[in-house]
């Protein structure tokens, strides 16, 4: 008898075994929403938005979320799983216009080439969001639109002080252009007819886009669903000093915004001659470095998207990126289109990295260029917990037939 109920206990016990391992198997081999090899997002990466009372602007997919502020053309972005992107979150913001003359030739921006400037924070902005559905009422797209307005009156007047040359204290405000009268330091008006507009998408499914004059493609580009948001950047009727002048837009970097200084992040430039290593903290000595954009086949045509990383500096794992088109499209007065190369600059000043795009003088006309930011999928630096309330629901099933038939042979030994 006592060997019967020993027998019937070790049967019990293989039991609970077999299905408990049956369902930890099931748990192991279930796909979650970012394994697979479609190249699509499925219906869970739907793209949302939705506005707090103070403007801001949140879009978040299953797998990005991106702060939009309400003030300033800035972005910042983490992983979804990350809540509110304590682990690591990174900044886009765009900052700064300049106007000036390349008189190196070197094709980009340096400071000692400034002719005049405008902070985008001296600007009202109007932020505009909402989504494209298709026939069965599901988000394609969600897009957020900042529009330049008029001057504004509550704007950081000092932060570009120690970095713009030709800009101090003194009253040296020779490089601001302006065409007011009273305090000249701090009057932007010469730009008021500026037209100036960021317009941001975010896709459910891979986006494949077209860079295009007068009808003719002359690149193509990618923009990945749910973890990437590309932005068109357009600017018009922009007021050049010289009609030999180039544009520059400030693209101010920075890799560590996150809550928790459990992690720490460098960029990762990737050029032609290697990849070149950079951290916010630093403070380079040469102001505008000429990024070299990148030949991956070195077929002597450089590659259309060139690319920036956000690097674990720990791990050396990339979680995010910033992508910009080397080329972007002009529009003349008299509507006629042209291709035209985009060349970028760049230091780090101990606070961000500063990037500045170059686009060549378009005399009345237009620019239209697309930069994107974005997220590497399946690399969050968040661990979701495995306690016994984490486990799926279809291991709870499993222990719950697991439950009776450990009953129904209990009770049969015990009739027996």
């Amino acid at each position: 008898m006592k060997g019967r109920t020993l027998l019937g206990k070790a049967l019990l016990l293989s039991i609970l075994f077999i299905l408990i391992s049956s369902a930890s198997t099931v748990h192991a081999l279930t796909l979650s929403d970012d394994d697979g090899n479609d190249d699509s997002t499925n219906d869970d990466t739907e793209p949302e938005q939705h506005r707090d009372s103070d403007g801001t602007v949140w879009i978040q997919t299953d797998i990005m979320t991106v702060m939009l502020n309400p003030k300033l053309p800035s972005y910042q972005y983490w992983y979804t799983s990350d809540e509110n992107g304590s682990l690591s979150r990174f900044l886009v913001s765009y900052m700064m216009i300049v106007e000036f003359e390349d008189s190196n030739g070197d094709g980009v921006y340096q400071p000692n080439e400034t002719l005049a400037f405008a902070p985008l924070d001296a600007f009202e902005w109007s932020l505009q969001t909402g989504a494209i559905t298709n026939d069965l009422g599901q988000n394609t797209e969600v897009y957020a639109s900042y529009t330049k307005g008029g001057l504004s009156e509550d704007w950081e007047d000092g932060w570009f002080k120690d970095w713009m040359p030709g800009y101090d204290d003194d009253g040296n405000d020779s490089l601001l252009a302006s065409d007011g009268e009273e305090d000249p330091e701090f009057d932007f008006s010469r730009f008021k007819f500026m037209t100036l507009q960021f317009y941001g998408h975010i896709f459910m499914d891979n986006y494949n886009g077209t860079v295009t004059a007068n009808e003719e493609i002359k690149a193509n580009y990618t923009v990945l669903g749910g973890v990437e948001l590309k932005i068109d950047i357009e600017i018009g009727n922009f007021p050049f000093l010289s009609n030999t002048s180039s544009v520059a837009v400030l693209n101010y970097l920075r890799e560590d915004v996150a809550s928790s200084g459990e992690y720490d992040y460098h960029f990762i430039l990737h050029e032609e001659s290697g990849d070149d290593e950079h951290d916010s903290s630093e403070v380079m000595d040469h102001l505008g470095d000429r990024f070299e954009d990148h030949d991956e086949n070195d077929d002597g045509i450089d590659d259309v998207v060139q690319e920036l990383s956000f690097v674990d500096a720990t791990t050396d794992v990339t979680r995010g990126f910033y992508r910009w088109l080397d080329t972007a499209v002009m529009t003349m007065l008299n509507g006629s289109e042209a291709i035209v190369d985009v060349s970028a600059s760049y230091w780090t000043d101990g606070n961000a990295l500063l990037l500045f795009f170059a686009y060549p003088n378009f005399d009345g006309g237009s620019i239209l260029h697309d930069p994107s930011l974005g997220l590497i999928e399946g690399e969050s630096p968040y661990t979701p917990p495995m306690g016994l309330l984490d486990l799926p629901i279809e291991t709870y099933a499993l222990i719950g037939i697991a439950v009776i038939l450990i009953a129904s042979v209990s009770l049969i030994i015990k009739r027996r």
